[in-house]
């Protein structure tokens, strides 16, 4: 924390050499020097907000060193304001690759300025793909930027990275560090930004992993109590007392043929974690809840089944990525979801 606490110093003294200070900024950075991390980035907002390239250059670093992405972004847009090119990029892309969507927004205008149409495309994908929704409409949709053979690597990297963990995924990769023929140079340029978007999917997709084995954990809980002694369909029954994640991108829990009216999805149980879920992707996710007949539902002395379910590529609101577990613990992938280039 010594970095910042030197930042707001240096603005501080700024401040009472200018002796110009809104009520807001006092407010903010009072707040800031408290450690409250989510203050500093509102005290970069408001410089950026006011043009304050000196002083968003000074707390945008301080949080960039505190790996805190916004503040890279600051950073790189103060810098860039100021005429300074290689040090805008070198922040921008720092933040872009660890997923903060405005810097990608922002790398993608440039690179549409320079003329790098195709580069450009993959910035604005990249920043869509990491949550910035609105730029998803703008995207030209089937756009061609990757050569036959590029498209064959990705194919491969699917096939070699089911387990990112595998050697055979390590070594895929590093075959594109050579850009060994007969990838073109224009494919290794672009790839990384692809393969950035693949990844964090693989990575999202442990969420899933992760809730369908706590409502396993919790049912079991219901089975093994002497006065119930069954499953249940009713997740606000199953999860009592479970804290929920602030924000999920999966929706988990039963098919509404076999739970009825109770809440049996985690939309419904904890919609303050949805809120960045845009709404077709939670009535396409809500479609496939909704699938089903009541026959085909376990009998809860038994079994059960549950789903998590999520869209992980916004350009394609319809696409889902489908888990499936049962009492066992089973676990199986009912739909692929991944992001396709």
């Amino acid at each position: 924390m010594k970095i910042l606490i030197l930042a707001l110093v240096l603005i501080s003294y700024s401040i009472h050499s200018q002796n110009d200070v809104s009520l807001e900024e006092a407010t903010l950075m009072k707040a800031c020097s408290k450690h409250e991390l989510l203050s500093c980035e509102s005290l970069g907002a408001y410089y950026i907000k006011k043009e304050n390239w000196e002083k968003s250059i000074i707390l945008g670093e301080a949080l960039c060193g505190r790996d805190m992405t916004l503040g890279c972004t600051y950073a790189g847009m103060a810098w860039l304001a100021k005429g300074k090119g290689r040090e805008g990029n070198n922040f921008l892309t720092k933040a872009c690759d660890k997923f903060e969507p405005f810097a990608c927004r922002s790398l993608g205008r440039l690179m549409k300025t320079a003329g790098a149409e195709d580069l450009s495309h993959m910035y604005f994908k990249r920043a869509c793909h990491y949550g910035l929704n609105e730029i998803c409409s703008d995207l030209k949709k089937g756009k061609i930027i990757f050569t036959s053979f590029a498209l064959d690597f990705l194919k491969k990297i699917k096939d070699d990275c089911s387990d990112t963990k595998l050697s055979s995924c390590s070594d895929r990769i590093k075959n594109l560090d050579s850009c060994s023929p007969p990838l073109t140079k224009h494919d290794c340029l672009l790839l990384p930004g692809f393969l950035s978007i693949y990844f964090r999917a693989k990575l999202m997709q442990s969420e899933a992993k992760f809730s369908l084995l706590s409502v396993v954990a919790a049912q079991k809980t219901l089975k093994n109590d002497p006065e119930i002694k069954r499953y249940s369909y009713d997740l606000e029954v199953v999860l009592k007392g479970y804290k929920p994640l602030n924000n999920y991108h999966y929706v988990f829990g039963f098919l509404k043929s076999c739970a009825g009216k109770v809440k049996s999805m985690s939309l419904e149980l904890f919609p303050e974690s949805y809120l960045n879920l845009s709404k077709s992707i939670a009535t396409n996710i809500r479609t496939y809840y909704s699938q089903g007949q009541k026959s085909e539902c376990y009998d809860l002395s038994g079994g059960f089944g549950a789903y998590a379910v999520a869209n992980l590529d916004p350009l394609n609101p319809s696409r889902l990525d489908v888990w499936k577990i049962n009492q066992d613990g089973n676990l199986i992938q009912v739909k692929d979801g991944l992001p396709i280039p």
